[in-house]
């Protein structure tokens, strides 16, 4: 009975013994992907707000780049948008920096590409479809207004910036534009005409029109001469356009 009974304990502490280790084994299992659960969750409420923050920060774009912005960063690739316009666009490097330090060079692409012709040269020279195969999302075009000057007239200005935008959105046709004027001067006469009837067209046609003019002394203020000399834009003045388009590319 002695024997027996010794047996019967031994069994019961051996059953108490696996039962609290297949216990504890499912207790750690559960708790084990609870965490890694869990760490997912957080992991997608940070990715969630690391878009609300970048989005936010891009609060001034249109609403179609805004959306093809939120859709690049979830695909992990970086949203291009392309500056394009005359040889006075020499503030490249500014504004492109200005962008990357803001959003980062995993969202954000950007790229400048000039031309010193009038807006029938880079049409008959087929450059739109130099700018429709770099596929960016957003283009920002200054529309050789000032090439333009003197030699072709605004509608004829117009008409060909609305084949460069249908031209290249037949390519690609989620990309979204921008348009803005060259840089301001002193007393700019019929220029002044040109850039108004610019102004009109982005709002007939929905589009969003960057007035950095706004930025410069007014024209008819001798003191925009310490900003552009005959060859255009100095350094000040390079800085004063530079500054507008990144305050409005990063939305403080």
């Amino acid at each position: 009975m002695k024997y027996l009974l010794t047996a019967i304990w031994a069994l019961v502490c051996i059953g108490v013994l696996a039962f609290s280790h297949i216990s504890w084994n499912k207790q750690t299992t559960v708790q084990a992907v609870k965490s890694e659960h869990d760490k997912k969750v957080d992991q997608e409420n940070n990715t969630a707000n690391n878009y609300e923050e970048y989005l936010k920060m891009a609060g001034n774009w249109p609403e179609t780049a805004k959306d093809q912005f939120l859709l690049s960063m979830k695909a992990g690739n970086p949203f291009k948008i392309l500056f394009v316009g005359s040889g006075a666009l020499q503030w490249g490097n500014v504004v492109s920096q200005g962008l990357t330090e803001s959003f980062g060079s995993k969202r954000i692409s950007t790229s400048l590409h000039t031309f010193d012709s009038t807006s029938d040269d880079f049409i008959a020279g087929n450059k739109q479809l130099e700018i429709a195969a770099e596929k960016a999302q957003l283009v920002v075009i200054e529309p050789f207004l000032l090439n333009d000057n003197g030699t072709t007239t605004i509608d004829v200005t117009l008409a060909n910036l609305t084949k460069i935008m249908d031209d290249i959105k037949a390519e690609s046709p989620e990309t979204t534009f921008i348009l803005q004027p060259s840089y301001p001067f002193y007393l700019p006469n019929y220029y002044s005409i040109q850039v108004k009837a610019l102004k009109e067209y982005a709002t007939l046609n929905n589009l969003t029109y960057l007035d950095h003019w706004s930025a410069w002394p007014a024209t008819d203020n001798p003191q925009i001469n310490d900003y552009v000399t005959q060859s255009g834009p100095n350094a000040e003045g390079l800085n004063v356009w530079a500054n507008y388009l990144v305050e409005y590319f990063v939305k403080k």
